[in-house]
C-alpha cells in the first residue's frame, strides 16, 4: 500500500485482512476497474475504521 495509509496500533493483521477482503469485494462489484486498487483499499479502510469507531461508541454509550 501507499504511504498515505499508516497502521494504527489497534489495526492488527486481522483488521487489515478484513479491509483487503472488503476492498476486493467492492472492486469486484464495480466490474474490476483497472488501476484503481488504492481507491478501493482506502474506501474499505474508511468503512472499517468507521465501523470500529461506532462499535466503541456503542460500548461507551452516548454522553
Amino acid at each position: 500500500m501507499s504511504d498515505e495509509v499508516s497502521q494504527v496500533p489497534e489495526e492488527d493483521d486481522h483488521f487489515i485482512e478484513a479491509v483487503r477482503k472488503t476492498a476486493y469485494f467492492l472492486w469486484e462489484q464495480d466490474g474490476r476497474p483497472h488501476g484503481r486498487h488504492d481507491e478501493y483499499y482506502l474506501r474499505a479502510l474508511e468503512q472499517h475504521r468507521r465501523a470500529r469507531e461506532y462499535d466503541r461508541w456503542l460500548e461507551d454509550g452516548p454522553e
